[in-house]
């Protein structure tokens, strides 16, 4: 799932924190403070003299960063009350990553014991952590003997492991191993980190905690990979351990979908590659192709539906432009995503080698160029992945455009604030108008924002320098969406929107996004699955989420189309709209509420799983027999 924007040489590095005076944090019942998102953790800062990309790899990230750091993690977890899960996981494996950089393996091992009794996904409570896990092995046995200890350990975790649970899981990790070298990380820190850096000169506890994240995995990974990967790939081979793909059979078949008719569905985000998709475009009446300019917003024959530039300017593009970085390097930028998803899962492609071996062997400037145009070309294609879920196989589907979301991922952060998201909030009536008066009855909404998330923006983009104004101001900020998007559904009671659960794996009241947590009886929000049914290991999850589709290496088309994998629940969301079209398409008096009620009706488990998983061709089945 998108978040929107409203996810060398070193000096001395100590912690500092902000001269700023907030409000006390609320008090749990064992009287400690309370961290329930991360506006709540002390406003401590670690100055950077120089980016974190190049800090990474040298001796100070070890003698000067790491000791306040842990201090600082240490005392978090000791001295408050850290409820969000998610800032809980992240202190104690940077506390893990820690440990291990100092040579303190047993410490490492109990924090990685510590984080598997705290989690709540079952592939992560067999195998979380294991490659730390593995490497806190290591570390304790002689040095001639670290690797094959380290790989014992992995043996010995996985052997105690369900295949069922844990095999996406295991291909992430096999596909890791093969790509992490010292310059790949730089690439990583670059950017995940470097921007924020940039604009404030520091990190906070846990931007800071992920070098020492990524710091462990490139001095312990690269010298027993061949060991590691051996492991991996004799597990994965194992005809024991091969996958149940349960899905292909809740397809919908073309009995189901006899004499379907046309049902008009709106990817609403950054546009998408309407070129892909000839006779499957809707056209909307507010906007003929007569070569005027009919809704009066400036653009002439915007036929397929509103669409809006990243500055929130009407634009007839259907999606957004590169960037002269990306449009440079689109080639090479193709054959680096492709390669880095197959070897995700596992597939054995001329890609895949290249990537594999770019990341081990390219100089640090290389990668960091690469992770550059990763950040945004994730974002240019993502409309695409989406429509394409929706609309393959699917020739009853008609899309619709949406094209109005604030901002988009480039490879400098652009400055968005308060102006920028009212200006933005103000179309919305109109898009929401639009899309009524074209007969779109679905609506997939594969993106998500929280107040969290505008401040982390604003101080990242350099828009906002204090962390405790970021806060304030990315509250008013998500409010501002919140009250949008809710009037947009509200106002189209006639329409089903689908939103994606999020990727932060945990319940969608701790995420507290929108539209994840608004509640109206025309929107279902879906969770993420894997091959075997099981809940993905990032998939938000709690009472709101109530279906679940395929969110592991569905295959895609990408601008252009390339075919590709990709994963996140922004994928299980567009399952679920290709379900609900189809319903539709055999039923089309189905109210929003009955087809979420048949959604959910004919979901079922899996063999011991039990969540709420899209059956298709049963949803279809379902509508065609409803009165």
């Amino acid at each position: 799932m998108r978040k929107s924007v409203v996810l060398a040489s070193a000096g001395l590095i100590a912690v500092v924190a902000a001269m700023v005076s907030a409000p006390g944090p609320a008090l749990s019942q064992t009287g400690r403070p309370v961290i329930a998102s991360e506006t709540d953790i002390p406003p401590n800062r670690y100055p950077m003299p120089v980016l974190p990309s190049q800090i990474l790899n040298t001796p100070a990230l070890l003698t000067d960063v790491l000791p306040p750091l842990r201090a600082e993690a240490e005392r978090l977890l000791r001295d408050y009350d850290v409820q969000d899960p998610t800032i809980a996981t992240n202190l104690r494996v940077g506390l893990a990553s820690i440990a291990l950089l100092q040579n303190r393996p047993e410490e490492a091992m109990r924090l990685v014991r510590e984080q598997r009794e705290a989690e709540t996904k079952p592939q992560l409570r067999q195998i979380g952590q294991m490659g730390r896990e593995a490497a806190a092995a290591g570390l304790g046995a002689p040095e001639a003997d670290r690797c094959r200890a380290t790989a014992q350990r992995m043996t010995d975790t996985l052997a105690g492991a369900d295949p069922l649970v844990v095999r996406d899981e295991v291909l992430g990790r096999y596909g890791t191993i093969q790509m992490v070298s010292p310059a790949f990380h730089a690439g990583s820190a670059a950017l995940a980190l470097d921007s924020e850096a940039r604009a404030q000169g520091s990190l906070g506890t846990l931007n800071a905690l992920g070098l020492a994240f990524m710091r462990s995995e490139t001095d312990f990974i690269p010298a027993c990979r061949a060991e590691m990967i051996a492991v991996l790939r004799a597990w994965l081979d194992d005809p024991a351990h091969q996958p149940i793909d349960i899905w292909p059979v809740r397809r919908a078949s073309g009995a189901d979908l006899l004499d379907a008719r046309p049902v008009v569905a709106a990817v609403w985000e950054g546009g998408y590659d309407t070129t892909l998709f000839a006779g499957q475009l809707a056209a909307d009446p507010a906007e003929p192709l007569d070569d005027q300019d009919n809704d009066g917003n400036g653009i002439v024959d915007d036929w397929n539906g509103p669409t809006y530039d990243m500055y929130f300017r009407p634009t007839r593009a259907p999606m957004h432009t590169p960037s002269e970085v990306l449009a440079r390097r689109l080639g090479l930028q193709y054959a680096l995503e492709k390669g880095f998803h197959d070897l995700r899962y596992g597939d054995d492609t001329p890609e895949a080698r290249f990537y594999a071996q770019r990341a081990r062997e390219a100089e640090v400037d290389e990668q960091i160029a690469d992770v550059r145009a990763t950040s945004e070309w994730s974002g240019w294609v993502h409309g695409t992945w989406v429509a394409s879920l929706i609309a393959d196989g699917a020739p009853f589907v008609r899309l619709y455009t949406a094209t109005s979301f604030p901002g988009d991922d480039h490879p400098d952060p652009i400055q968005i604030v308060e102006a920028d998201i009212e200006r933005w909030a103000s179309t919305l009536p109109s898009v929401a108008a639009r899309m009524r008066g074209a007969g779109v009855r679905i609506v997939n909404m594969s993106w998500g924002g929280s107040a969290d998330g505008s401040a982390a923006d604003l101080l990242r983009s350099g828009a906002e320098t204090d962390p405790v104004r970021a806060a304030e101001r990315g509250a008013v900020m998500h409010r501002i969406v919140r009250e949008a998007v809710a009037a947009v559904i509200r106002d189209s009671p006639d329409i089903l929107f689908i939103a994606a659960a999020g990727n932060t794996d945990q319940t969608e009241e701790g995420s507290r996004s929108t539209p994840q947590t608004l509640v109206y009886p025309n929107l279902l929000v879906v969770g993420g699955a894997g091959t075997s049914g099981n809940a993905t290991a990032f998939s938000t999850y709690g009472a709101g989420v109530r279906l679940y589709a395929l969110a592991e290496g569905n295959e895609v088309r990408a601008p252009g189309g390339q075919i590709m994998r990709a994963s996140g629940t922004s994928f299980a969301a567009p399952t679920a709209v290709r379900a609900a079209a189809g319903m539709l398409a055999v039923n089309p008096d189905l109210s929003p509420a009955e087809v979420i009620e048949g959604l959910l009706a004919t979901a079922h488990g899996e063999g011991a799983v039990t969540l709420p998983l899209l059956d298709e061709g049963a949803a279809v089945r379902w509508a065609r027999a409803r009165p």
